[in-house]
């Protein structure tokens, strides 16, 4: 890397966001473990953490949950205000952007975009579409 250059790092991120935290915790116990495909989900731990001999077995568990529900993703559960929350939290920790994923995208994508999307605009953290657009 040349001298005085920059990396920017990324990460992912599994968004479960609705109007109320038990809701979010409902849908996520729902999929993400409750009807989880524990079978494949053990066969992916296995495949990607086949010399993680030395990993603590709670540690394990945590990866396995994570797996079932997110893919590993850093979890962003729970009201838009706690889904702005955590990624204000990524953003802080030096983060300079996520991708973001859902259980089902076509359907909620709209509800993240409308509530989270104006707290992260607010916060400085996310810059509207149209101020992109009369800036360039």
């Amino acid at each position: 890397m040349a001298a005085g250059s920059s990396v920017d790092v990324l990460t992912f991120a599994h968004v479960v966001c609705r109007p109320t935290e038990k809701e979010a915790k409902d849908y996520l116990e729902h999929f993400g473990r409750t009807n989880a495909d524990w079978a494949a989900v053990d066969n992916l731990v296995r495949l990607q953490f086949a010399h993680a001999q030395s990993f603590p077995h709670d540690l394990l568990a945590l990866i396995r949950d994570r797996m079932a529900a997110g893919h590993g993703g850093f979890p962003l559960t729970g009201t838009p205000e706690q889904v702005a929350d955590g990624i204000t939290a990524l953003h802080e920790a030096g983060f300079r952007g996520s991708t973001l994923s859902f259980v089902d995208y076509a359907e909620e994508f709209p509800y993240f975009r409308d509530t989270v999307l104006p707290i992260l605009e607010q916060r400085g953290i996310r810059i509207a579409p149209a101020a992109m657009q009369s800036a360039a």
